[in-house]
């Protein structure tokens, strides 16, 4: 049985323990401004967007957490590897926060996700549906507000917001291992269409192996884009509800016109159910 955060409400003060993870969404987010060899910014009107979308998340937990006494927090999991998604939909009332997914689930399959960092299923910011129990259709805006390294992860820095959309097809999904296979469309001033596949591996309660490959051919320039990463996840016993992500990502390059680039992949993911 995984374990339980107890959070207390004081009657008629309404002390919320959890005050600072909201307020951590809610509030204003000020990024320090690296070399451009590190992140790569996007327009400041998306980024005013995407705080919007985490206010109305964080708000969307008020009301769960307001109508008990004793609200219990059990840990759950991301719902995605590292870019790609999973094929699964999280249990209902699951909240995940980390730089590459903000996410929120639904009783009936329902998920809306963002990301602060890159992009999940090559979308930034949208909703995600489950068809099964472990094949789900997702879709919203395809676009990136900044990137780790020089490169980019299935959306140039250059290109304009469009409409994306996948399907994430569970190949296998046992307690040691689980994979993936997503099919991409982004539809826009150009567009492309593209495979990406995602496995995790879990060695022991502490640690689980990540490898994705990822594929998308863009029909306004006719070139054929490959990007490789892989790495670990650590989930200490322990913080049950805090898992850390590191490794190596091979960004996106259009074979055959120039050589790749590499640059580290790292994230820190609080994963809680607000309500059982």
């Amino acid at each position: 049985m995984a374990p339980e955060i107890g959070v207390h409400l004081e009657s008629g003060r309404n002390i919320i323990e959890t005050t600072v993870i909201l307020s951590v969404l809610s509030s204003p987010v000020r990024l320090m401004k690296f070399d451009k060899s590190i992140i790569v910014y996007g327009r400041n009107r998306i980024m005013k967007k995407l705080l919007s979308i985490a206010c109305v998340t964080a708000a969307m937990l008020m009301p769960s957490i307001a109508n008990s006494q004793d609200v219990r927090l059990t840990p759950s999991k991301p719902s995605h590897y590292f870019y790609t998604p999973t094929a699964y939909v999280t249990k209902p009332f699951t909240l995940v926060a980390s730089l590459h997914e903000v996410s929120y689930s639904f009783p009936g399959r329902f998920q809306v996700h963002a990301s602060l960092i890159d992009n999940i299923g090559r979308i930034n910011f949208g909703g995600k549906y489950g068809i099964l129990e472990n094949m789900s259709v997702g879709a919203g805006l395809a676009y990136s507000l900044g990137h780790m390294g020089k490169g980019d992860h299935g959306i140039p820095n250059y290109a304009d917001p469009r409409f994306g959309t996948y399907l994430a097809v569970g190949l296998v999904r046992t307690p040691t291992v689980e994979c993936a296979i997503t099919p991409h469309m982004q539809v826009g001033d150009r567009v492309s269409s593209g495979v990406d596949f995602g496995i995790m591996g879990t060695l022991s309660d502490w640690v689980s192996i990540i490898g994705e490959v990822g594929s998308s051919f863009d029909f306004h320039d006719d070139f054929f884009y490959l990007n490789f990463d892989s790495g670990v996840r650590i989930h200490p016993p322990k913080i049950p509800y805090l898992q850390f992500d590191g490794g190596i990502d091979i960004e996106e390059w259009p074979v055959g016109e120039r050589s790749p680039t590499v640059a580290p992949f790292i994230d820190v993911i609080f994963c809680i159910r607000t309500n059982n």
